[in-house]
């Protein structure tokens, strides 16, 4: 009979060709006829985590603990499964067990590092990062990652600094150069940063992380020309799901129409389409039909807002009628070749039922004391969907948001927009519960003065309704806000309050309520 030993070094071998059946048959062999050794409970929590099969990975770590509790890979591994899981408290205790049993243990550190990242806790991120830096130096990936938590921090420069060290042990590292430029942009170091992305397209050219970061820094700076021409990478980015397939229905590039029929396609978030449907209009003029598809929640407020005879809207998911090209909503300014500078002059281009105008006059009035119906009607909204990858910049919490309220409530009156978030101040009308779609929030917007609000779809709705909108924007916000800009083109009605300082946002409520002082 085979030792556990020879059984291990079968089943390594098999793992190492690719043949998985065969290791895993080796691997539970010695379970089978030596249940005390450990070994084999570790590769099979490997190859389930490789798998990402963190259930199965967690059950073989289960029993190899049973085994033997003071093997500190095994606690690494259960973690690791457990963060996979997204019980991101227990993974917490497995590897801070597996810092007890190995102090030294560089990959726990490493690991929980990484897990907080995902998290988002960057603060709790940075020194589990700087201890693995320090027991391996030379791991290009933790000073990638460490990087990453800078960033977060809004430490830019020293997050430059550590993916510099990241280039310096592995020069090809494709995502640490993207990443050094990002923190060069939020630095607002833009000049090297458009250096950094420009020498990376040379080098590689078919890398769309340099050309999509490019692209972000052209348009934060009105270029749009050239930056939705490199826009057009988006799709070959990692985070970016694949352009649509029409089989035999091509994309249009711009080409002359000639009476054909184009569907044009949402891609993003609300507020994306209610920025760029604007340009459904520049599109009807030329000789096409078009079929519009968007998302529900805007269907009724679009088709209340255009009486064009060739525009015809459809909800996403609806059978499509059909078409001879298509194109995606954000690939219109490239196609029409809008420029920042030469907008078609701004006219607000949604326009709300009259109906629900006037049945919410009625209603706001009746939700407002005799006595506060003269006050100013102020719509607000201090964070936006929490799955947007970027929501922990642009948003904010209530209680950082409030001392506009406590500071203007005698002045003003002030309504909640943000659906199933409610404030829990009763200086604030909640009016989330009412909102079902953007018909009913324009027809609100259109009774207000003034919106107040994080860089959000509502942002969006209130330029397009040509109301006045302040945005609470972060120190370095999405490319459509045009760095260094009060003003926006976008959005004539619309003022930018922006962080002078990455992730301060006392001195933008400050700025806020003086401007509403002199209101």
């Amino acid at each position: 009979m085979l030792t556990a030993h020879e059984l291990f070094n079968l089943g390594l071998k098999y793992e190492q060709r690719g043949d998985m059946d065969f290791a895993l048959h080796y691997y539970s062999r010695i379970i089978a006829l030596y249940p005390q050794e450990i070994a084999p409970y570790h590769r099979l929590s490997v190859l389930a985590l490789e798998n990402r099969d963190a259930t199965m990975a967690l059950a073989w770590l289960e029993k190899g603990i049973q085994v033997n509790e003071t093997v500190p890979e095994l606690w690494n591994n259960r973690a690791l499964a457990l963060a996979e899981l997204k019980r991101f408290d227990e993974a917490d205790t497995a590897f801070h067990r597996a810092f007890e049993l190995r102090p030294d243990n560089w990959e726990a550190y490493y690991n929980c590092g990484r897990m907080r990242l995902v998290q988002k806790r960057f603060a709790d991120a940075e020194p589990l990062l700087r201890k693995a830096a320090e027991l391996d130096p030379n791991s290009a990936n933790t000073f990638n990652n460490l990087g990453l938590a800078l960033h977060g921090l809004h430490r830019y420069d020293e997050a430059c600094v550590a993916f510099e060290r990241t280039l310096e042990l592995q020069p090809k590292y494709i995502e640490a150069r993207s990443n050094k430029g990002a923190a060069l942009y939020y630095a607002h170091r833009f000049t090297e940063a458009e250096a950094l992305f420009r020498q990376a397209i040379a080098q590689t050219p078919d890398e769309a992380a340099a050309h999509y970061n490019l692209a972000s820094l052209l348009l934060s700076q009105g270029n749009l020309l050239e930056g939705f021409k490199e826009y057009e990478w988006r799709w070959k980015t990692l985070d970016w799901p694949t352009i649509r397939n029409y089989n035999t229905r091509p994309l249009w590039n711009g080409e002359p129409l000639d009476g054909q029929t184009i569907l044009v396609w949402h891609e993003q978030g609300i507020g994306d389409t209610i920025q760029f449907f604007r340009l459904i209009n520049d599109l009807a003029k030329l000789n096409c039909e078009i079929e519009v598809e968007v998302q529900p929640e805007l269907h009724r407020l679009l088709i209340a807002s255009t009486s064009l005879p060739n525009v015809r809207f459809h909800r996403s998911g609806e059978k499509l009628p059909s078409f001879d090209v298509h194109a995606p909503l954000l690939s219109l300014p490239r196609l029409l070749k809008i420029q920042y500078d030469t907008f078609t002059p701004f006219k607000p281009y949604l326009r709300p039922r009259g109906f629900e105008i006037d049945e919410w006059r009625r209603k706001l009035k009746a939700m407002t004391a005799a006595n506060d119906r003269k006050k100013k009607r102020i719509g607000i909204a201090w964070a936006g969907n929490p799955n947007h990858p970027a929501d922990h910049q642009r948003s904010m919490s209530w209680e950082t948001f409030q001392p506009i309220v406590e500071a203007n409530k005698n002045r003003f009156q002030f309504f909640s927009m943000m659906p199933g978030t409610a404030p829990g101040n009763p200086e604030v009308s909640d009016l989330g519960e009412h909102l079902r779609d953007f018909g009913v929030s324009a027809a609100i917007v259109a009774n207000l003065d003034i919106i107040i609000a994080v860089d959000t779809s509502l942002v969006h709705l209130a330029g397009a309704l040509g109301k006045r909108v302040w945005n609470l924007v972060f120190h370095t916000p999405d490319w459509r806000w045009v760095i260094g800009e009060e003003k926006t083109k976008w959005y004539p009605s619309m003022t930018l309050f922006r962080q002078k300082q990455a992730g301060n946002w006392g001195e933008v409520i400050q700025e806020v309520n003086e401007t509403l002082a002199l209101e």
